[in-house]
């Protein structure tokens, strides 16, 4: 689906200024031209802009329904016909979650629905079953499902408040600029090496590992609590997803200010393409800009061991030797000392991250740990170290292998961590394959996060003191960042260089409702 024509958004405002002369108005919300809601059903065309909702009387509460712009290849935003229901006075500035509404679903909003309650902050003046929103290609139906409250909506026409969504993306992509300093391209041999001599430099010191019984870091990472994590899981060489990561929510600004951790829970590398599974100068791209942000961000990135962070000759993709000729990738286009520094590099990766409120590793959890000082001394311990690393097909036999919650439980016991915790996982969730809203798998305690979807790039923050799963669409944003880099380079500001043609600066139309700041 295209963006919104000029005609089409001029069409939409005519037909909601028809419903508000037919229904009473809304004297609860700050814009002209709103409408009460009254209890028969009232159907929109397809919102060609972004809705104001008031569930609740002149105190209650307010979301905005935007549609959703996704980048493609050429650096304009297009609408897929998915909107995102937000929080405005926090999804603009905070880490936050939202609610995505797409074609054929039915969205009814209210304290009853749990993912809601983890999502947005309802407070007591929304009801349990407050206002029912159905997409489908023919239009919105919005319901009105309070008993008392009532359901006040309204366009948001003012071009500002049109353009926010996605002037917020471009933004983020300029602020990405600006951390890398310069396009993610392959480096030469010499800066190559250097640049990973100090990643390891940086790892021979890194902030908050327990160091083992040498005296050196070992395979724990004892992260600061009030730190807001942001999970990643396999990545595969899809740098794209990294991407779309960095430049989505308000992740990369809460790095910069120091606020948040970025946790990529290993297996960045190996494309897991069966047609592309002997390609390799993706996963040395890849490689290359986790070890930019990491040393960009020394105690704020980190790294943990997964099952292709390795040359094991076992790591195999497609009747094919990944770990072999990743080796050898590195060996012919860095060459040998590069890839005895990529070896020394795997070498010092932890494996086990923890908080009081989490405990992450790449496959599995540390279920047979007698307590943190087998993890620390992870290297006394490699079976252990293959199972947290090593992600196993399900025909073969892996020790202590099944576990549950009763064990999940009885780990954070033995551990000294609250029952509340959660364990956070890599690898592929069962039920990933074609399943959009499980890209971060929930099993009670248990969450298993996946980022190397073709299509969806799932992952796991922290909001109102909650892990929160969250999932974007996959956009080639390789293409498009270094297409703004480099025009930025010519003396173009990065935010102006993404100013597609295909996303004129409309004039705003005479009838349009106007807002007043809150």
């Amino acid at each position: 689906m295209s963006d919104p024509s000029h005609a089409k958004r001029k069409g939409f405002l005519r037909h909601f200024r028809g419903l508000v002369r037919e229904a009473d108005p809304c004297a609860d919300l700050d814009l002209r031209g709103s409408l009460r809601l009254g209890k028969s059903t009232v159907r929109l065309p397809p919102p060609a802009l972004p809705l104001q909702i008031l569930l609740g009387g002149e105190q209650g509460y307010r979301l905005h329904l935007y549609p959703e712009p996704v980048l493609d290849a050429e650096g304009r935003f297009e609408h897929r016909g998915s909107y995102l229901l937000v929080d405005p006075m926090t999804y603009f500035s905070d880490i936050s979650g939202f609610v995505r509404l797409s074609e054929g679903e039915t969205l009814t909003l209210g304290r009853d629905d749990p993912t809601q309650r983890l999502l947005l902050r309802y407070p007591r003046t929304v009801e349990p079953r407050h206002l029912r929103l159905k997409l489908s290609a023919d239009g919105l139906a919005i319901k009105n499902k309070s008993t008392a409250a009532g359901v006040c909506i309204a366009p948001l026409a003012a071009t500002d408040l049109m353009e926010r969504m996605s002037r917020w993306r471009r933004l983020a992509l300029a602020r990405l600029a600006r951390v890398l300093g310069g396009p993610i391209e392959p480096l030469a041999r010499a800066p190559a090496l250097e640049l990973i001599e100090q990643i390891i430099a940086l790892m021979d010191q890194e902030p908050y590992r327990a160091l083992n019984h040498l005296g050196q870091p070992g395979g724990l990472l004892i992260l600061p609590d009030r730190a807001t994590p942001i999970f990643v899981g396999d990545l595969r060489a899809r740098i794209d997803n990294l991407l779309v990561i960095l430049t989505q929510n308000a992740f990369l600004q809460a790095l910069e200010e120091g606020s948040a951790i970025l946790i990529i829970l290993g297996s960045a590398v190996h494309p897991d393409r069966p047609e592309q599974a002997a390609e390799m100068d993706s996963s040395i791209l890849m490689m290359d800009l986790v070890f930019r942000l990491k040393l960009r961000f020394p105690e704020r990135v980190f790294y943990l061991r997964g099952h292709h962070d390795s040359f094991s000759e076992a790591i195999s993709y497609a009747g094919l030797p990944q770990g072999s000729l990743w080796e050898d990738a590195l060996h012919q286009t860095r060459g040998p000392h590069y890839r005895d520094a990529m070896r020394r590099f795997y070498a010092r990766l932890p494996l086990v991250a923890v908080t009081s409120r989490y405990l992450a590793a790449h496959a599995a959890p540390p279920i047979e740990a007698d307590g943190w000082q087998t993890l620390v001394d992870i290297d006394r311990h490699p079976e252990l170290a293959d199972r947290l690393a090593r992600v196993r097909h399900p025909s073969e036999h892996a020790p202590n292998g099944a576990y549950g919650r009763r064990e999940v439980s009885r780990m954070f016991r033995r551990l000294g961590l609250a029952e509340s915790a959660v364990c956070v996982l890599g690898g592929r969730p069962a039920s990933a394959a074609g399943q959009r809203a499980r890209d971060t798998e929930e099993i009670g305690q248990h969450r298993r996060v996946f980022s190397a979807d073709p299509h969806w790039v799932g992952t796991l923050t922290r909001a109102h003191k909650r892990l929160l799963p969250l999932c974007y669409p996959a956009e080639p944003l390789l293409e498009v960042y270094n297409r703004l880099v480099c025009t930025a380079g010519g003396g173009i500001s990065p935010s102006r260089a993404l100013a597609s043609p295909g996303e004129p600066t409309w004039p705003t139309p005479t009838d349009a409702p106007d807002e007043v700041p809150r």
